[in-house]
């Protein structure tokens, strides 16, 4: 049995997502908190509606998600559906597009006389083991057998239909007042070739992120005792394998004794694999009646119980001792973040081992959720798995290779991995180390799972900009980048696009929207040797010294033009030429500069033009920065002469970090300015 596509509409926090799936480990990525544990407990439940192995296996997932209780109201079944739909007031809708192997249809033909009679009990509205209905009886009578031959055409007709290369699709409906399902028959082969199996077997078992595992001793319990417990840990309490570590080695051991198979063989290939220097030794019985499972240490030839692993080390040999004992040709098996409590070394051998030893004996299929960088990298270059980015609600889409070659070259200059850009919502790049500092704790809401990266200034910030927009207009760019920067008195004109978005601060730089009186002047009494002597008196050395920048900015604005005057000749006028050709270009160079350079000294009087010129500027620029210095001046200067005057002994940055704290306690101006800045960028 293979799952071909999933459609999950309004459940939890998916509003609406759909995916193909085609080979046999899928992994989906994507932020915190997006919905991929949502996946997994959706198939959950219509598994458990559509083909539930045992008679309360709906209800003991409905209680494991919260939608029901264990004790019903007057024996009626009831569920609250704001647990299950995102959206109460509409109804909720999960499809499993389910293939089946040519071995499991030809199972089924061989029974179909069984399906045909649990169809016409489902028709009957009863159970085969309802002690008030006698089915034997029944289907004496002659509107038995009718109601029988009916059943035995519409199965004949429906496994007609079935095909290796077909996917039937298998789908719940729920809404506050009822659950309904499709196909009664199609429900009744799943649920045949799970039936059909012993309790320590499944045709779809679940592995919860949600890991507890036992401490001490606990009851071992073997045979019909413990097969409901067995059957449920499946599915229905998935959680609580993870309790019956040891009961689950026990049963094996017993197991393979009578189905002649080596259980020291399937712990061998885990330890050597997965944790080497380990091998599974046996069981043991203490004088206190209690069991131990022994462990031995082939580096020190100590033998230990496996109680003495560690939490990461127990969950690993159980997940991947049930992946291989408790699985069949067909089982689907859902893995939520199994890299939890495991080093990145142990990690990144994951996948490759579930291929190697899992998949190629039962060609068994995997759907994997992930924040791991290494088991992300495995699924992303490994030809047997696909990888899936769950975005938000509404959008989940395969991670191919050649989506990311237009962008490979940008996103290795901005610093930032293809795992990082899939784990995050979203990218903002920044100017500089500081700035990420200020943003990640003023604003640290509304940047929950994005990922904000410094890069080196803003000439790289937009030579980053052009490169992605244009690998963004070959289909190159699949997730979206953000960049904000300064704006140093010089506008941008780079626009944003769909998926490269562009701000550019209306203020100097960042720390302009930190130049607060009141904030600043309380941080430098606490943190400064020499504090101002009154809040009047800070308030006019403040803008005294933000004033004092004037100077310095009209000197720098008539200085511009002759930064331009270049003598020497750049890597790309020489690429490819001769010593001759070298010699012509740089004298030529040379000849050109020096008549610009004479040009500017004939000139009359140039010293004192150019003083001139500067105080005009100046005179001009005088009432605009008398009005306008919190955003004319340079922030990131300002802080640095404020810590020279006052002799601030607290780390600049850690300064500033704290005083945006106090900033969006008191909700400033500048702040809210800043939050509809990144609202802008993220929207």
């Amino acid at each position: 049995m293979k799952l071909k596509k999933i459609y999950i509409n309004n459940f939890r926090r998916l509003a609406e997502i759909e995916f193909e799936l085609s080979k046999n480990i899928a992994v989906v990525v994507g932020p915190n908190a997006v919905g991929k544990s949502s996946i997994f407990e959706a198939i959950r439940l219509a598994k458990a509606i559509l083909f539930p192995r045992m008679q309360d296996e709906l209800r003991n997932v409905l209680i494991n998600l919260g939608a029901t209780s264990a004790h019903f109201f007057q024996n009626t079944f009831q569920f609250d559906i704001s647990a299950l739909a995102g959206d109460p007031n509409q109804s909720l809708k999960i499809s499993l597009f389910i293939s089946f192997s040519a071995e499991e249809i030809e199972m089924l033909r061989q029974a179909k006389p069984q399906i045909a009679r649990s169809l016409t009990t489902i028709l009957l509205g009863r159970t085969p083991d309802d002690p008030q209905f006698d089915l034997r009886a029944y289907f004496s009578t002659s509107q038995g057998k009718e109601a029988l031959q009916s059943a035995t055409n519409e199965v004949d007709r429906a496994w007609e239909q079935l095909n290796p290369d077909k996917a039937i699709e298998m789908s719940v409906d729920i809404s506050a007042q009822q659950m309904n399902s499709s196909s009664a028959v199609n429900n009744l082969f799943a649920g045949f070739l799970e039936q059909r199996l012993q309790p320590d077997r499944a045709i779809l078992s679940y592995f919860p992120a949600d890991r507890s595992m036992p401490q001490g001793e606990i009851a071992i319990q073997v045979g019909a005792q413990d097969f409901k417990a067995q059957a449920d840990s499946h599915l229905a309490h998935a959680t609580s394998k993870y309790g019956r570590l040891k009961q689950t080695v026990v049963n094996q051991a017993v197991l393979a004794g009578i189905e002649h198979r080596d259980l020291k063989k399937d712990f061998d290939s885990i330890f050597e694999t997965l944790l080497p220097g380990k091998e599974f030794v046996g069981l043991r019985q203490k004088q206190t009646g209690l069991v131990s499972v022994l462990i031995r240490d082939t580096k020190s030839d100590r033998v230990f119980d496996i109680d003495s692993l560690s939490s990461g080390e127990k969950g690993l040999i159980l997940s991947f001792l049930l992946y291989r004992t408790a699985s069949v040709p067909g089982s689907i098996i859902l893995v939520d973040e199994p890299e939890l409590h495991l080093n990145p070394a142990v990690c990144k051998k994951i996948l490759p081992y579930l291929v190697d030893y899992i998949i190629r004996e039962t060609d068994c299929q995997f759907l994997i959720s992930t924040h791991s960088v290494e088991i992300l990298k495995d699924a992303y270059e490994n030809h047997n798995s696909e990888l899936f980015h769950l975005r938000n609600d509404r959008d989940i889409s395969p991670v191919l290779l050649q989506d990311t070659d237009e962008m490979r070259e940008a996103m290795s200059r901005l610093g930032v991995s293809a795992e990082q850009a899939l784990t995050s919502k979203g990218t903002i790049f920044v100017e500089g180390d500081t700035d990420v500092a200020i943003l990640e704790v003023g604003f640290q809401k509304i940047l929950s799972g994005i990922l904000v990266k410094p890069l080196n200034g803003r000439t790289e910030i937009e030579k980053s900009i052009r490169d992605l927009q244009a690998a963004e207009k070959k289909g190159g760019v699949k997730e979206r980048h953000a960049f904000l920067f300064d704006h140093d008195s010089k506008p941008s004109g780079l626009p944003s696009t769909a998926l490269v978005k562009v701000e550019q601060l209306q203020k100097y730089c960042i720390e302009n929207y930190l130049i607060d009186e009141t904030c600043l002047f309380n941080l430098i009494n606490m943190h400064g040797k020499t504090p101002p002597e009154s809040r009047g008196a800070f308030a006019r050395e403040l803008k005294q010294l933000a004033l004092d920048q004037l100077d310095e900015v009209v000197q720098q604005k008539h200085l511009n033009p002759f930064r331009s005057l270049r003598v020497g000749l750049l890597k790309k006028d020489i690429n490819r030429k001769t010593n001759i050709e070298i010699a012509e270009l740089q004298y030529n160079q040379l000849n050109e500069t020096l008549s610009e350079i004479k040009n500017i000294l004939n000139q009359e009087n140039w010293e004192e033009n150019f003083v001139e010129r500067c105080n005009t500027t100046r005179t001009e620029l005088e009432p605009i920065w008398e009005n306008d210095w919190k955003k004319l001046c340079s922030g990131k200067r300002l802080f640095d002469d404020l810590q020279r005057k006052y002799q601030i002994n607290f780390d600049l940055v850690r300064f500033k970090k704290t005083l945006i704290q106090e900033l969006v306690k008191h909700e400033t101006d500048d702040i809210t300015a800043l939050q509809g800045i990144l609202d802008r960028l993220l929207a």
